[in-house]
C-alpha cells in the first residue's frame, strides 16, 4: 500500500493551498537554490510541461481550478510539492533540499503536509487498529476541505481500502465542485455499483462477443460467439471468478495460486472462470497468454469493460466467489491464502 502514497517516497514534499480570494490564474514563482536543478516538470490537470530554471528561478500562470491538484517536481526529482490551484500567488522556495510555500496577502500553514505526514506514519505502524485509523484520517481530512480538490486525493488513497457503503458516505461529504470531478463521480459510480453486485447478492449478467479461435482460410478472422455470463454461474457449481488481462502483471502473478486453489477444489465441485477486459491487443494475444500461463479452465474474453463497469471493478485482478444458485458469496480478495480462505469458508 506505502506505493501508492509518493509523500513516504518523496522526503521534501508537500501539499499547498491558501484561502485568500481566488482569480482566474494562479501566479507561481518557483525559487532554486540549488545549481544542480536546472528544470521543472509542472503538471496540472491534462497540462505537463518542462520549465527551465534561470539564475535559480522561474514564473508561470496556471489556471485557476480548485478541483484538480498539481504537482511541481524537479526533473531530477530532488524535490517536489503539490499544490492547489485556487487563483492566488505562490511562491515556492527549495533550500537545502526543503520545500517552502508562501503564499499572499497571508501565508497559510498547509495541513494537508500533516495529512500525509499522519497517513506515512500510519501506513509505516502497520498496527491492528490501522483500518480504524486510517477511516478517521480520510473522514476528518473531507470534513475539513470538503470543496477543495484534496478531498480527492483522499478518494484515491482510500479507493481500496474503503468498501463501497463507507466510500459512499465520504464521497458524500465532499461538496461542489469536486463533488462533479471526474475522477470522484467515476469512484461513486463504482461504489454504488459495487453495492448492488455485494456478497449475498445474485449475480448481475452480461453478453460479450467471446473470440474462439482464427479463421485460417483468409486473413485470419477472429471466430467469434456471443456467451453470456448465466452460461458458467449458477449452474450447481461454485464458481471463482477472475477479472484479468494479459497485459496485466498483478494479474499474471496471481495465476498460480488460483491454479493451486482449483487443484485443490476442483473434485470437490469448484470451476474457475477467467474474463479477460480492458485487452490492449488482439484476443489472439490473449489467448495465447492464458495458454503460457496454464489456465487450463474456463475462459471469456473480449469483455472489454462491461462486466467492470456492472461490477464496479477499478482495479485487476479482481475475484469473486460464486455459489452454485448463483450468489455472489465473496469478492475483492487476494493472494493464496485470501482466496483460499474464501473457498474453503464455502466448500468443505
Amino acid at each position: 500500500m506505502k506505493s501508492r502514497i509518493f509523500a513516504v517516497a518523496a522526503a521534501a514534499l508537500t501539499l499547498a493551498s491558501c484561502a485568500s480570494k481566488p482569480g482566474d490564474v494562479t501566479k507561481l514563482t518557483c525559487v532554486v537554490n540549488d545549481p544542480d536543478v536546472k528544470a521543472v516538470n509542472v503538471r496540472l490537470g491534462e497540462m505537463d510541461t518542462v520549465l527551465n530554471v534561470v539564475d535559480g528561478r522561474f514564473y508561470v500562470e496556471l489556471p485557476a481550478d480548485v478541483t484538480s491538484y498539481g504537482l511541481l517536481m524537479s526533473t531530477d526529482r530532488k524535490f517536489g510539492t503539490y499544490f492547489i490551484s485556487d487563483g492566488t500567488e505562490m511562491e515556492v522556495t527549495v533550500a537545502d533540499g526543503k520545500v517552502s510555500v508562501k503564499t499572499e496577502p497571508e501565508y497559510v500553514e498547509s495541513r494537508y503536509a500533516a495529512y500525509y505526514d499522519r497517513l506515512a506514519s500510519i501506513y509505516e505502524a502497520e498496527g491492528s487498529d490501522m483500518k480504524t485509523e486510517l477511516e478517521s484520517l480520510w473522514f476528518e481530512t473531507v470534513k475539513a476541505d470538503p470543496a477543495n480538490a484534496v478531498a480527492a486525493l483522499v478518494v484515491s488513497d482510500a479507493m481500496y481500502d474503503l468498501g463501497p457503503k463507507k466510500m459512499l458516505e465520504l464521497i458524500s461529504f465532499i461538496q461542489e465542485p469536486v463533488r462533479s470531478d471526474r475522477f470522484v463521480a467515476m469512484r461513486e459510480k463504482e461504489a454504488k455499483t459495487q453495492l448492488n453486485t455485494q456478497p449475498g447478492m445474485k449475480f448481475t449478467d452480461f453478453a460479450v462477443e467471446h473470440v474462439y479461435g482464427y479463421d485460417r482460410s483468409v486473413d485470419p478472422q477472429p471466430l467469434k460467439k456471443e456467451v453470456k455470463f448465466s452460461d458458467y454461474v449458477g449452474k450447481g457449481k461454485y464458481v471463482l471468478v477472475d477479472f484479468w488481462s494479459p497485459w496485466c502483471g498483478p494479474c499474471k502473478r496471481e495465476i498460480p495460486n488460483i491454479k493451486k486453489v482449483y487443484e485443490q477444489y476442483k473434485g470437490k465441485g469448484l470451476e474457475v472462470l477467467s474474463i479477460a477486459v480492458w485487452e490492449r491487443k488482439p484476443q489472439s494475444h490473449t489467448i495465447e497468454t492464458a495458454a503460457e500461463l496454464g489456465m487450463d479452465w474456463l475462459h471469456i474474453n473480449n469483455a472489454q469493460s462491461i462486466p467492470t463497469d456492472i461490477y464496479g471493478i477499478a482495479g485487476i485482478p479482481h475475484l469473486m466467489l460464486i455459489g452454485p444458485d448463483g450468489t455472489i458469496l465473496a469478492r475483492g480478495f487476494h493472494g493464496l491464502e485470501g482466496i483460499q480462505a474464501a473457498v474453503a469458508e464455502h466448500i468443505r
